[in-house]
């Protein structure tokens, strides 16, 4: 169903796109389906998200050692993970793994695509000068990673990319939905907002009562005058969202410009085995990884990698490092 995704010259069939059409429609708006032509107009747009998402994050870096000594072996991996429990944890927590390995025909070695929340912080730290001499209090930038999710697993690295790429449609879908609610319920209570200031002009009182309009201070009829004009202006803006026929011209927009919504970009830095941010000159460490940036109204950044685990290996995590009790909970 998703063959467009293994890569190589494969076209985007029809079924392909009706598959990818039929999981949007589901996700954002299903009354879509009651418009004669909703599914028409958006299949070009759903073309041309495929597309997009087929031909971007070509080149991925180098797979992850998952093994226990690939812990110390690879450098990537204790920079990803605070600890060999924590990777355990995660491990043993995967829904992906799980299922892969609960078939016995499985191929004993799993793909698999890693995907994590990177975070940059600041502090203030000591460095290493040339001399030999410490130098305390030294702006620093450290790298971080959390929210590890392992989010596909294939017996090559080309199934576990086609299903990490299915996962990020899938995110994709579930984001514009989100999207397209939070704007609704906006409007719905810019209409309320409006109503109220309509009101209370038409009163003739001097005060009006900001608080109850969910603002800041008390705004004189100037003042609300001012910000009918706001609240007109926006409601103008969203009344798409005031119709089925405009949530689909809305959507159809959206679908035929994925490069606003959806980036993937390598990158690379170079940091000490602590994570902060250092020059190669000063001893960091090269660190390239695949970063992607998808959402609607709010983008979610994530980076990503693939991973190699064989099944020995997720047996001698557990062993050696059993779930904590906390993440059974």
């Amino acid at each position: 169903m998703w063959e467009w995704l293994l890569g190589g010259n494969q076209s985007i069939s029809r079924s392909n796109v009706e598959s990818a059409l039929e999981r949007l429609v589901e996700e954002v708006e299903p009354r879509i389906k009651l418009l004669p032509d909703g599914r028409r107009k958006l299949r070009r747009g759903v073309r041309r998200t495929l597309q997009y998402m087929h031909d971007m994050c070509e080149h991925l870096p180098d797979s992850l050692d998952l093994s226990v000594p690939g812990y110390s072996l690879d450098r990537r991996v204790g920079l990803l993970f605070a600890s060999p429990q924590s990777l355990s944890d995660i491990l043993a927590g995967s829904e992906s793994l799980h299922e892969y390995f609960s078939h016995p025909s499985s191929a004993d070695t799993v793909q698999l695509m890693l995907a994590m929340q990177p975070t940059e912080s600041h502090r203030l730290g000591s460095a290493l000068l040339p001399d030999g001499s410490i130098r305390k209090d030294v702006p620093q930038t450290v790298l971080s990673f959390d929210r590890h999710r392992f989010i596909a697993a294939g017996s090559t690295r080309d199934e576990a990319i086609r299903k990490g790429r299915e996962h990020a449609f899938a995110v994709w879908c579930a984001t514009l939905g989100d999207g397209m609610q939070s704007l609704e319920a906006r409007q719905r209570l810019l209409k309320v907002e409006r109503q109220a200031l309509q009101l209370q002009l038409r009163s003739g009182g001097q005060v009006l009562n900001a608080e109850a309009l969910n603002l800041s201070g008390v705004l004189d009829k100037d003042g609300a005058q001012q910000r009918l004009v706001e609240v007109e202006r926006e409601l103008a803006a969203g009344r798409q969202l005031d119709s089925l026929a405009g949530k689909l011209d809305l959507l159809r927009q959206v679908m035929e410009g994925p490069e606003e919504y959806i980036q993937a970009r390598q990158d690379t830095v170079w940091v000490n085995r602590m994570g902060v941010l250092t020059p190669p000159e000063q001893g960091g460490q090269q660190l390239d990884y695949a970063e992607v940036l998808l959402g609607y109204l709010q983008q979610r950044r994530r980076v990503v990698f693939p991973a190699t685990l064989s099944r020995d290996a997720w047996r001698e995590w557990q062993q050696r490092w059993p779930q904590q009790e906390a993440m059974l909970l």
